[in-house]
This record gives structure tokens, C-alpha cells and sequence, in this order.
């Protein structure tokens, strides 16, 4: 029998971890109070309200909180990495570490795309030759290329956010034993992971929430590896005799 993590997922609606609280509380802050406050600054042209950011201003709430869960997303992945035999088992330790290590590297990526790799935070000049080609005349790589084409990125991945799980789950039982796929369904079956991956999945779909959407992508991010890390078991020391 596979290990989905059943016997330690998180149960019902009340469940009793952190991780699962973190994302009840990011679920209800994002459509009680972001997203009205988002469309809000888009109707009255406040685009540079401080708490969302946006590309003509830097560092608001919204884009600082980015940088700060995929920083506490990297510190989950690390811990998983190191407890891969004890999440999906042994012959899946591998595979898992491999995952691990990718989603670091893309993690220090958003990271560094967020501050413009330090642009933001030590205020060095942009290099003209990339000034002339970058779109937000940034140290950065996402602003060399067309919005449109950014914004079908963005669709793509919001669709998988919010298919990918119930499909793993429901759809691909031929692929049961693939790590990814046993990952995308402990996502499914616990409620505040989904709920929050079905958030990004949605503002992803639509350029106006585009900042917004970011912070909850990295929240919806943190928020599932962290519960993993929550039901991992940790490694035993070997006992001295």
C-alpha cells in the first residue's frame, strides 16, 4: 500500500495543525480583504497603492509577503529533502529529492525576480544594455517579454492548480505510484491546501491581480509543503547500545 500520508492527513474541516490554520486564515484574508481592496485600487485607478505594489511601485505588502513565503516554502523544502524516505518511502526518496531540489532552485528564482535580484533593496542602476530591452527597465528576467505571453503563462498555471489535484485523485490511477502524483492528491484531501491553490488558480487568470495573485501562489506554496512537513515522519537517531 502506498503511503499518502492517510493516517496522518489533516481530518474535517477543524483540523488541529498550524499549516491548516495558516491556510483557513490566507483563504479568508484573500477574498474577504485583498481581492475587494484589489479590485477596488483597479476601478479608482490607485495603482500604486502601497499595500498591493504594483509595476510602477515596488515592495508594498503584497510583494514583500511573496518574498517572504517563498523563503519559508524554501525552509519546508529543505526539511522535506532531508526526510524524504519517511514521506512517500524509500524507493520514492530519489524521485522526491529530485522535486525538492527543483522547487528550491525555482523558489530562489521567484525570490530573486521579485527584488530584481537586490535591485529593489541595494539600489544599484539597472545595466543599460538591459534597460533598453526590459519592459520595467529592471535586473530582471520575467519583464523581457511580452505581457500577453506572460499572461498565458499565468492562465496555464492556474488552470493546473486548480485540475491538477481532483485529477490525480480521480483520474490517474495508472500513474498512482508517481511521487508527483501522490503529492497532488494529499493536496486534494486536505481542504485548506486546496482551498488556497484554488485561490491562485483563479487570480492567476487575470492580469489585474496579477501581484496579488503572486502572494498567493507563494502562501498556497508554503502552505502544503509545510503541512507535509507537519504529518513527515522525523528520521530516528540509531540507538546506541
Amino acid at each position: 500500500m502506498s503511503v499518502r500520508l492517510q493516517d496522518r492527513a489533516i481530518g474535517g474541516l477543524f483540523p488541529k495543525d498550524k499549516a491548516a490554520w495558516l491556510g483557513y486564515c490566507g483563504f479568508a484574508a484573500t477574498w474577504a480583504f485583498f481581492v475587494p481592496l484589489n479590485a477596488w485600487a483597479k476601478l479608482t485607478h490607485q495603482d500604486e497603492l502601497w499595500i498591493l505594489g504594483s509595476e510602477a511601485i515596488d515592495g508594498g505588502f503584497v510583494e514583500t509577503a511573496t518574498v517572504f513565503f517563498y523563503g519559508c516554502a524554501i525552509t519546508c523544502a529543505v526539511i522535506l529533502f532531508r526526510r524524504a524516505s519517511s514521506i512517500y518511502g524509500h524507493e520514492a526518496a530519489p524521485s522526491w529529492r529530485v522535486f525538492m531540489m527543483l522547487g528550491i532552485l525555482g523558489f530562489i528564482g521567484m525570490i530573486g525576480e521579485e527584488i530584481s535580484w537586490g535591485q529593489h533593496w541595494l539600489g544599484y542602476a539597472t545595466p543599460e544594455s538591459l534597460d533598453k530591452i526590459n519592459l520595467q527597465h529592471e535586473s530582471n528576467v520575467h519583464n523581457l517579454v511580452s505581457p500577453r505571453l506572460y499572461d498565458a503563462i499565468y492562465q496555464v498555471i492556474g488552470f493546473a492548480l486548480i485540475f491538477s489535484p481532483p485529477a490525480a485523485t480521480y483520474l490517474a490511477e495508472p500513474w498512482a505510484n508517481l511521487t508527483i502524483v501522490r503529492f497532488l492528491r494529499d493536496c486534494f484531501s486536505w481542504p485548506a491546501t486546496y482551498a488556497m491553490l484554488i485561490s491562485a488558480g483563479i487570480l492567476l487568470q487575470h492580469e489585474a491581480f496579477e501581484e496579488l495573485s503572486e502572494m498567493v501562489l507563494a502562501l498556497a506554496i508554503f502552505q502544503a509543503l509545510w503541512s507535509l512537513s507537519l504529518h513527515a515522519k522525523k528520521p530516528q537517531s540509531p540507538t546506541l547500545l
